[in-house]
């Protein structure tokens, strides 16, 4: 579904990303992980047409072309960006209904929206209220629903469990698992690694902006050298330190 050779992206005379080549195979969840720093975000915004860049993306068989995200969303491809980037001054629904704004069917659209609003419970019940007043983890499905009505065939999500608690961050993973069985390809950006690894079909290592590594999840979750320098080893206080920082957010739905 998504090919991407030789990416390569620069800030002024700093190379963020260099010469880096990845595949995205339609149902998968592909991870990127790796530090801060390491160049994960400024590629998919690259992908997702955000940056200028060099080299190669193909989505669906057709080459993209750089700064280019409102045709983007059009063929398919929706990013939700590191913090969320809702309106914060707009209601709960407004932002919904900026989800349709790629879309031509107007009264398939109003559905839609109705239909994501009780799927979310919590977003429904906030449906007027102001994004600005939403917890952490509600902002965060807010801006996951309002992806997903654009009615995309891949979704890229830049560290989705950001500033949220673990029983939170528990509950976005399973939402991301949710999507995929529903049929969607997801690019999921992490600094959860091993979380991320226990969901993801296949991952890529990124550090320095290069890739390190590319490897099935599993088989980078049980390689120890990987664990040791990217994973924290496996020893449950490091991974605590690691990953649970995070402001403590409210409900994000119902799961159940």
């Amino acid at each position: 579904m998504l090919s991407v050779r030789g990416l390569t992206v620069s800030y002024g005379a700093v190379r963020a990303v260099r010469g880096l080549s990845i595949e995205v195979g339609a149902g998968e969840i592909v991870a990127l992980i790796g530090a801060n720093g390491a160049g994960k975000t400024t590629t998919v915004k690259a992908i997702a047409g955000l940056l200028p860049y060099s080299g190669e993306v193909r989505f669906r068989n057709r080459l993209l072309t750089p700064l280019a995200a409102d045709r983007n969303v059009l063929e398919g491809l929706a990013i939700v960006l590191e913090g969320r980037g809702i309106l914060r001054r707009m209601s709960v629904e407004e932002n919904l209904l900026l989800g349709t704004y790629s879309r031509s069917d107007r009264a398939q659209s109003r559905r839609d929206v109705a239909a994501m609003l009780k799927r979310f419970p919590i977003l429904a019940k906030r449906r007027n209220v102001a994004a600005s007043l939403l917890s952490g983890g509600e902002q965060q499905i807010l801006a996951i629903a309002r992806a997903l009505l654009s009615k995309p065939r891949l979704l890229i999500l830049d560290e989705p469990s950001l500033g949220l608690a673990p029983k939170l961050v528990a509950q976005v993973f399973s939402l991301i698992t949710e999507l995929q069985a529903d049929g969607l390809t997801i690019l999921l950006v992490e600094q959860k690694a091993r979380q991320t690894l226990k969901i993801a079909q296949r991952a890529y290592l990124l550090e320095n902006g290069a890739l390190v590594r590319a490897a099935s999840a599993k088989e980078l979750l049980t390689d120890s050298a990987i664990s040791d320098a990217f994973l924290g080893g496996g020893h449950p206080s490091h991974q605590m330190q690691q990953e649970g920082r995070g402001n403590p957010g409210g409900v994000i739905r119902d799961l159940a």
